[in-house]
């Protein structure tokens, strides 16, 4: 018999996809013969297309320097990345490092960074745009 902790995450996680939840498509990536050439599809795990809940890096920002000059800034800082929070029951493997995912609703194609259990019910996959 589940929890009520599991009970309640159940429930938190469906409403969860049902308000922010959009479509992914996730393809398994593997290293080829060659470990210098690019990594090509696994085709020992099938493509999917789950739901899940995509947030966007912040915007950079410009803090101020420490220098004399009130007007000086320092680097431009990035504190996120952009990342989607799937529900387990969603997914038909363990996405990992180099996959690949598309967000269906923009086109867009991401690398994999790492992916976080939390231990409860949802997977959150962090992801590094692909530049090629």
């Amino acid at each position: 018999m589940p929890t009520p902790f599991e009970l309640a995450a159940a429930m938190s996680s469906a409403a969860v996809d049902t308000v922010y939840g959009e479509s992914f498509t996730f393809i398994a990536m593997k290293v080829g013969d060659d470990v210098d050439s690019p990594r090509i599809e696994d085709t020992t795990r099938p493509q999917f297309t789950a739901v899940g809940a995509y947030i966007g890096s912040a915007k950079a920002v410009l803090p101020h320097a420490r220098g004399s000059i009130p007007d000086d800034n320092a680097r431009r800082v990035v504190a996120s990345e952009p990342y989607v929070s799937v529900d387990n029951g969603n997914m038909l493997w363990v996405v990992t490092i180099g996959d690949r995912a598309t967000r269906l609703k923009t086109g867009e194609t991401f690398e994999v960074s790492r992916s976080i259990f939390d231990g409860v019910k949802r997977t959150r996959i962090h992801l590094t745009a692909r530049k090629r």
